[in-house]
């Protein structure tokens, strides 16, 4: 059998003002006409996936990219060949959209239930594009009143279904635990946030809580549970994961997880002395992750752009910072 050419594909998740993104539908004549796609098209000989992605918006819709970074990037096969996807984020762009190609186009949400056929390649992954950005983790054993109060304070300001909270309490055992996970769960269901239960605090919890309590919610891995994924017996359950490296990386995409968190990315407090990977290191790995990563490590909120620059998904806090889930493995 005669194998089929490997084409890159830059691919432009571009959003508005209203985190509306942009949607085009293939034109007739083009294969699988009539489905709906996110805009983009071949990377040429000697260009970036970031110059192919500005030349197509603008050969398409009469764009122009002006800010963006890449997400991840991931392979799939079709009859006429194999493409790798390189997706990007593009939160910044002029000019109004116009169908230079014959093409539909329009606004709507990541995961758009009024838009069909979806190409096979992105339909997906719409749930991780759509998931969360943002990871509050929590610390009530620093003080169970002042983490509460901030923490119902976070997830009111929040909009409805924005948020992972992940309930990560090693300075906690026993009733204390428990009282701690009954507060956060009633948070988290009040507001229609989602809440994911450390690996180490659910063997904990599995000592004092019913264990039908413990299964409505998802489960982070740390790494080394990550590493015997399989011998997991509540693997069914598992969302995402905390990494160092590519292998981490590698072994959560494998695994089928919607995210990694990696990091330290700069030095933190919980660390003194040791150096965070830099974001050189981070943007490198997680442009081979194969799927959503949440930067950590020794930084703040307002870097939130930098890391999205640097190809992070999004960003795991704790009291208004990073926190260095390197010490979960």
């Amino acid at each position: 059998m005669q194998n089929k050419p490997r084409v890159d594909v830059a691919v432009a998740v571009v959003f508005n003002q209203m985190g509306q993104v942009l949607w085009g539908c293939r034109p007739e004549g083009k294969p699988y006409a009539g489905y709906w796609e996110f805009p983009g098209g071949k990377v040429e000989p000697g260009e970036s996936v970031w110059q192919a992605l500005v030349r197509e918006l603008n050969e398409e819709l009469n764009i122009t990219a002006l800010e963006g970074g890449p997400w991840f990037v991931i392979e799939h096969d079709y009859e006429h060949a194999d493409v790798r996807l390189h997706f990007y984020r593009v939160w910044r762009h002029s000019g109004e959209p116009k169908a230079l190609e014959g093409q539909g186009f329009t606004w709507a949400s990541l995961a758009p239930k009024e838009l069909s056929p979806i190409l096979p390649a992105t339909a997906p992954l719409l749930p991780k594009l759509a998931q969360p950005q943002t990871m509050w983790i929590t610390h009530y054993s620093a003080s169970f009143n002042g983490f509460a109060q901030q923490l119902a304070q976070r997830l009111q300001a929040a909009q409805p279904g924005s948020l992972y909270v992940q309930f990560r309490e090693k300075g906690l055992v026993g009733e204390d635990l428990l009282h701690a996970f009954h507060h956060c769960a009633a948070l988290c269901e009040r507001h229609q946030q989602t809440m994911l239960i450390n690996s180490d605090a659910l063997l904990a919890l599995q000592a004092v809580a019913a264990p039908a309590l413990l299964e409505r919610h998802g489960v982070h891995l740390t790494e080394r549970h990550l590493m015997t994924f399989e011998q997991l017996a509540w693997r069914e359950q598992c969302v995402g994961a905390s990494v160092h490296g590519l292998d981490g990386l590698r072994v959560a995409h494998a695994c089928g997880l919607s995210y990694a968190v990696l990091g330290a990315v700069q030095a933190t407090a919980s660390h003194p002395g040791q150096a965070g990977m830099g974001w050189v290191a981070f943007k490198a790995m997680a442009e081979q992750a194969r799927l959503p990563v949440f930067a950590v490590g020794g930084m703040r909120p307002e870097d939130r752009v930098i890391a999205m620059r640097n190809g992070a998904h999004g960003l795991a806090m704790i009291r208004g910072r990073l926190i260095d889930c390197t010490s979960e493995s």
